[in-house]
């Protein structure tokens, strides 16, 4: 009876071990620190199915070398297994039937974290002077979004994620920006706040520009593909208000501007982190060569989801202390992120993200990414996630208990 249950009797010790090294499920980006005006919350609804939620969050924060890491650490010691099963050749095609429906689950295991409506793990702030951001987002108006991925749907998946307010960012289109507004609360404590922003080109960079469309309509050629930098220089010249643009990654550090009076056509922050698996990857490969450029340039670093209609995952918050702010209309919230961007510059904004192992470039940490991933995940459960865990572990056993006995 034992032999049968060493399966949820070794995940249950590691789920109890666990807690003996727990870790802050959130940390500051920049410091790698405890945030502790911030904490993650689940809903009831998470915390009925943690253990399924909670590996498919953590399959939605892996960066592309960890995504292939993975995948190769259970495809090929399951092929190698069934290659040494089949011994005999003319077993291999019925292997072979096998590891192709084996490859068929993985994927659909990925897909459905993708596609599958669940509950979210959200920040929740322990002072009502402090504001979660979200400086990129898309809708279907996108070219890359998900079709059914609209404005009202945005706005769902932010407030799910704990976003008090959220800029819509499309390519090239205010479009997203238009179906939004018009549904805003009339104050910005009420729900949460969409506003106006769009992903354009800048010295040919993917660059966000936030604010109302007439401080950059002029600037636009006619795809509105392409910001001129000396149409925003001479616009601020005669007086205009300054842009507030936020670089964006992936992309090269070395082509950033920062705003300056020399350079009115710079940008006022940069992205620390990027929810995309491309934009992980840089961010977490690169944090201190972009904290040391927004050290030396006085940049924002901020966090943009980069969220295109796919998955129920947050990687990070950017989090703000703007006194006041649930009383203040969207127009006013708006112009009170972006005055703070520009006044604090590498002060405004603190990046609060998911705590998530990285390799840091190891050879030995990238093979070793699945027991990593595991064990971290383990480490950062809640009391209530620890709980429903054993829960459906005490489940398991049982299962196999009653299995052994009637076999």
């Amino acid at each position: 009876m034992i032999r049968s249950l060493r399966g949820p009797l070794l995940v249950g010790l590691l789920v109890v071990v666990s807690a003996l090294a727990s870790a802050p499920a959130l940390r500051d980006a920049a410091t790698l620190q405890p945030f502790p005006p911030a904490a993650l919350h689940h809903p009831p609804g998470y915390l009925l199915g943690a253990p399924l939620f909670g590996l498919w969050d953590t399959l939605s924060l892996l960066t592309v070398s960890q995504h292939y890491a993975v995948l190769a650490t259970l495809i090929l010691p399951y092929l190698a297994y069934r290659v040494l099963a089949a011994r005999a050749p003319r077993r291999l095609a019925r292997e072979a039937v096998f590891a192709v429906a084996a490859l068929a689950a993985l994927l659909a295991f990925y897909a459905a974290a993708a596609v599958i409506p669940r509950p979210m793990a959200a920040i929740r702030m322990a002072s009502p002077d402090l504001v979660a951001v979200d400086f990129h987002s898309h809708t279907n108006h996108s070219h890359d979004g998900w079709s059914l991925f609209t404005a009202a749907r945005n706005r769902a998946w932010h407030e799910s994620g704990g976003f008090h307010a959220a800029y819509v960012t499309d390519h090239y289109t205010w479009a997203g920006v238009d179906e939004a507004l018009p549904a805003n609360p009339a104050r910005a404590g009420e729900r949460t706040v969409l506003l106006s922003g769009m992903e354009v080109r800048l010295r040919d960079r993917h660059t966000n520009i936030l604010g109302l469309r007439g401080r950059y309509l002029f600037a636009l050629d006619s795809t509105r593909h392409h910001l001129d930098p000396d149409s925003i220089a001479a616009a601020r010249h005669r007086g205009a208000r300054p842009a507030t643009m936020l670089y964006t990654i992936p992309g090269p550090l070395d082509r950033i501007v920062p705003l300056s009076p020399g350079s009115p056509a710079g940008v006022v922050g940069v992205e620390l982190s990027d929810g995309t698996p491309r934009g992980l990857e840089q961010g977490r490969a690169e944090r201190e060569a972009i904290l040391a450029l927004a050290d030396s340039m006085d940049l924002a670093v901020v966090a943009g989801a980069n969220h295109h209609g796919w998955g129920r995952t947050v990687a990070a918050w950017s989090v703000m202390r703007l006194p006041g702010w649930r009383a203040m209309s969207p127009d006013q919230l708006g112009s009170a992120i972006e005055r703070a961007l520009h006044r604090d510059r590498r002060r405004a904004v603190t990046v609060v993200e998911r705590t998530m192992p990285y390799h840091e470039g190891s050879a030995v940490k990238l093979v070793a990414t699945v027991p990593l991933l595991l064990w971290s995940h383990l480490r950062t459960l809640t009391l209530r996630e620890r709980a429903s865990w054993l829960a459906w572990i005490a489940a398991w056993a049982a299962a196999l208990a009653r299995r052994t006995r009637s076999g």
